[in-house]
C-alpha cells in the first residue's frame, strides 16, 4: 500500500477555502475529547466527502496512536497531508487547532481579570476538585487496560518515582521515568539487543534535563519545556499533567492551583486538552512583561508542544509507518505506555491535595467524590462536570 499523498489523485484538488473551512469547522465543534474529534473527522472526510479511503484513515489512526502527541490533532494533520501534501497538513492542522487556541487565549485573559472577584475565586474553588477527579478517572481508565503483571509493576514504580520527585527525595521528572520504563522493557525483553543499544541510555537525560534553567530566556525556556513535553505525550492529552506540573511550578511560571485552573480551561475549550500549554505560556509571559509578552509566551509554548506532531506527520510518515512495526520499537513503546497510568496517578495525588485545601472543604470533598464516581462510571463527560461545578460556585457566592 502506498503511503504518499498521491494515493487518491482524482480527489486531490479540493479547493483551498473548502479544505480549510472544513477543518476550521471541526475545530470549532471539537468538544468531547479525542475520540469525539476522530469520529467527526471520519464522518466528514471518509463518509460524507469521501476524500480519503477508510483503509487509509485506519492506517493513519494506527500511526497517530503510536506517536507522541494528541492523536486527534495528528489525524487532522495526517488527513491534510494525505489530500494536499505538506502544505495541506500545515493548513489542516492549524485550522483544527486555531479555534481552541483563540478560546484558550480569551479565557486566559478573563482568568487574569477575574482574580480579584470573589465570585470568580469561589467558582475556581469548586472547579478544581472536579478537575482532580477527572484526572483520577483518566488514570483509572488507563490502568484498567494494563492486565499483565509487568505492566502493573511498571505503573506502580513510575507512580512511586513521581511521588518521590514531588517530595524532593528523587530528582527524576515524569518524562525521564517514562523513558526509563521504555528502555527497561527493551533491555528486559527476550530479544537480541542491537549493538550499541546502551547508547540509548543518555537519551532520557537529553530530553528532560536543563529545560528552562535559570540562565535561559523565558521564551526559549517555554519553547524548550513544551517541545520536550510534546515528544513524550503518549497515551492521551492529560499525560501532559505529570510531565509539566512540577516544572511549571518550580520555574515560577504558575502556582499549583493556577496550573490546575489551566487544565480546567483546556478541558472546557474545543480541541485537545494539550492547549493547556497556551494558558501556561500566556500567564508566564504576561507575568514577565505584560500583554505582548503573554501572547509571545503563548505562541512559544503552543508551537513547542505541537511542533513534534507536525514534524512527525509531515516529514517522516512513510518511515514511521515502517518503524513502528519493528519489534524493538514496539517494546520501548510498550514499556513507556505501561508507565503512563502511574505518572498520571502520581500527579493526581499532589493535584488532589492542592484542590482540596482551597477554602471550601464542606463542598469540595463531596464534589470530588461525586465527580470521581460520575467520571469513572462514564455517566458524565468532563465538560458538563466542569460547567456544573462552575454554576455551583457562582450559586454559593450568591447565597453566602
Amino acid at each position: 500500500m502506498s503511503t504518499t499523498p498521491s494515493a487518491v489523485p482524482e480527489k486531490q484538488n479540493v479547493p483551498w477555502p473548502q479544505f480549510a473551512g472544513l477543518f476550521l469547522r471541526i475545530g470549532v465543534l471539537g468538544f468531547g475529547g479525542p475520540q469525539a474529534h476522530i469520529a467527526m473527522l471520519r464522518n466528514e472526510i471518509v463518509e460524507i466527502r469521501q476524500w480519503v479511503d477508510p483503509e487509509r484513515f485506519e492506517e493513519g489512526l494506527g500511526l497517530c496512536e503510536a506517536l507522541p502527541g494528541p492523536a486527534s490533532s495528528q489525524m487532522a494533520i495526517y488527513l491534510g497531508w494525505l489530500r494536499r501534501g505538506w502544505i495541506g497538513g500545515l493548513v489542516s492542522g492549524s485550522c483544527f487547532l486555531l479555534p481552541g487556541l483563540l478560546i484558550v487565549l480569551l479565557l486566559s485573559e478573563l482568568w487574569r481579570n477575574g482574580q480579584a472577584l470573589p465570585s470568580f475565586t469561589t467558582a475556581l474553588q469548586t472547579i478544581q476538585p472536579v478537575v482532580a477527579a477527572i484526572i483520577w478517572a483518566f488514570a483509572w481508565k488507563l490502568i484498567r487496560r494494563r492486565t499483565e503483571r509487568w505492566q502493573i509493576l511498571t505503573a506502580a514504580l513510575v507512580m512511586l518515582g513521581v511521588l518521590l520527585n514531588t517530595l524532593g527525595d528523587l530528582p527524576l521528572p515524569a518524562g525521564l521515568l517514562l523513558l526509563l520504563a521504555g528502555l527497561a522493557r527493551l533491555f528486559s525483553a527476550p530479544l537480541d539487543r542491537p549493538k550499541g543499544a546502551a547508547l540509548l541510555l543518555p537519551l532520557p537525560l537529553g530530553l528532560t534535563a536543563g529545560a528552562g534553567s535559570a540562565g535561559t530566556g523565558l521564551m526559549t525556556g517555554l519553547f524548550s519545556v513544551f517541545f520536550k513535553t510534546g515528544l513524550l505525550v503518549f497515551g492521551g492529552g492529560l499525560v501532559i499533567i505529570p510531565l509539566l506540573q512540577q516544572q511549571v511550578v518550580e520555574l515560577g511560571w504558575l502556582s499549583p492551583g493556577e496550573f490546575l485552573d489551566g487544565v480546567a480551561i483546556g478541558q472546557i475549550s474545543p480541541g485537545p486538552v494539550v492547549l493547556t500549554s497556551t494558558f501556561v505560556g500566556y500567564q508566564a509571559g504576561w507575568n514577565a512583561g505584560g500583554f505582548g509578552a503573554g501572547l509571545a509566551g503563548a505562541a512559544a509554548a503552543t508551537i513547542g508542544i505541537f511542533l513534534p506532531s507536525f514534524g512527525f506527520i509531515l516529514l517522516a510518515t512513510p518511515l514511521l509507518q515502517r518503524l513502528r512495526r519493528q519489534p524493538r520499537v514496539r517494546m520501548v513503546l510498550a514499556g513507556l505506555l505501561a508507565g503512563v497510568p502511574g505518572a498520571v496517578a502520581g500527579a493526581a495525588v499532589s493535584i488532589s491535595a492542592t484542590a482540596l485545601q482551597l477554602g471550601l472543604p464542606w463542598i469540595q470533598l463531596p464534589l470530588f467524590v461525586v465527580s470521581l464516581w460520575l467520571s469513572v462510571s462514564g455517566r458524565m463527560k468532563p465538560l458538563p462536570l466542569i460547567a456544573i461545578a462552575l454554576m455551583i460556585g457562582v450559586l454559593i457566592e450568591a447565597l453566602v
